[in-house]
């Protein structure tokens, strides 16, 4: 008998590998969550798919205080408004998603800063509720491990800014020329708005759609500043509030957070043309002619024809067997009535059939 008595089956001995191999990497992945409060992030699963895909990393880890304020202020704007009243998650964004999915509008992201961080330092992009899971799991824990201020900072060291630009300093140096700590308050709008779709959406120069979406992100950061939800961010270093737009008087809190405007689609100045599928397949064009066939609707007969009716001084047709014979010669059939037809006696009803 295979493994003896007493021993186990091959399977029950796979299954508990499996179970110490999963239950190794959850020790794993939070010995190094806890590594990373006082050490810098090496790298993240991103960073090495961009790279096998042959862009060039180009990262420079940099201290949040080395950092302009603006920025803090605009990815929180930007991203997760309500990212110093939550734990890591925000159940009414998730609520609010699921409502707005179920009602058939655009399914909109409720991932938090700090799951976004989590997503970048330990997992990857793509994976689905697995991932969602775990990220979700992570961002609870190291928002409490690591605190507000370690979760931002480790946010923009690690964030990605398309052409293999990840982390703050590197894309303020790539789009503006200057340190992040010399971004003004535009610039900082401005790399905050294509933070969801890094690689597709431009800033130099940016689009219609991001210009004003970065015009939106000014005046949410007017309200993130003049409201305090940057305040676990700074502590007690926290900068004075933002001026309004043209030296206009700020009006007093609360303040109304205005929306960001929504996603053109397509987007002219960012989209390529969608590939066609099957353009050049004989076999699709033949079964697109026939949709397009049977999706014509069938013409319905309101009333009966009515019967064919002849004048009276129409000649009568010439019945079956005065018809042409078939060796007659070919040629153009005389359709002028013979005198001789009229003329012709019928048949008596006794006579035999022909």
């Amino acid at each position: 008998m295979t493994g003896g008595a007493g021993g186990k089956g091959p399977v029950r001995v796979w299954l508990g590998r499996l179970v110490k191999l999963i239950a190794g990497l959850f020790v794993a992945v939070h010995l190094y969550a806890a590594a990373l409060i006082f050490l810098p992030v090496p790298g993240t699963i991103l960073m090495v798919q961009r790279a096998a895909g042959g862009e060039t990393i180009r990262r420079n880890l940099t201290p949040l205080e080395d950092m302009s304020p603006h920025l803090v202020s605009a990815v929180i704007a930007a991203e997760d408004t309500r990212f110093c009243g939550h734990h890591g998650i925000d159940p009414e964004a998730i609520e609010k998603a699921i409502d707005e999915y179920q009602r058939g509008k655009k399914a909109r992201g409720a991932s938090t800063i700090t799951q976004q961080t989590a997503k970048n330092v330990f997992f990857w992009n793509g994976g689905g509720a697995p991932r969602k899971a775990g990220d979700m799991w992570m961002a609870t824990f190291i928002d409490y491990a690591w605190g507000k201020r370690r979760v931002m900072e480790v946010y923009l060291n690690v964030a990605e800014w398309g052409d293999g630009i990840f982390g703050a300093e590197a894309a303020a140096q790539a789009r503006f020329g200057k340190s992040a700590a010399a971004l003004t308050e535009r610039e900082a709008a401005l790399l905050a708005a294509v933070l969801p779709s890094p690689n597709k959406w431009r800033i130099d120069p940016p689009g219609p759609y991001v210009s004003s979406r970065a015009g939106t992100l000014q005046a949410r950061m007017r309200v993130v500043r003049n409201q305090g939800l940057d305040a676990c961010v700074f502590g007690d270093k926290r900068p004075a509030p933002l001026p309004p737009v043209k030296g206009a008087p700020a009006p007093p809190p609360p303040e109304v957070m205005p929306d960001l405007p929504p996603e053109p689609a397509p987007l002219p100045e960012e989209a390529g043309p969608e590939p066609q599928v099957g353009r050049d397949d004989p076999l699709n064009d033949v079964l697109d002619a026939a949709d397009e066939s049977f999706s014509r609707p069938v013409p319905e007969v309101t009333e009966e024809p009515e019967p064919l009716t002849l004048p009276e001084d129409a000649p009568d047709l010439p019945s079956a067997p005065e018809m042409q014979a078939p060796d007659e010669p070919s040629g153009p059939v005389d359709l002028r009535p013979r005198e001789d037809i009229a003329s012709d006696p019928e048949p008596a009803a006794d006579d035999p059939p022909l």
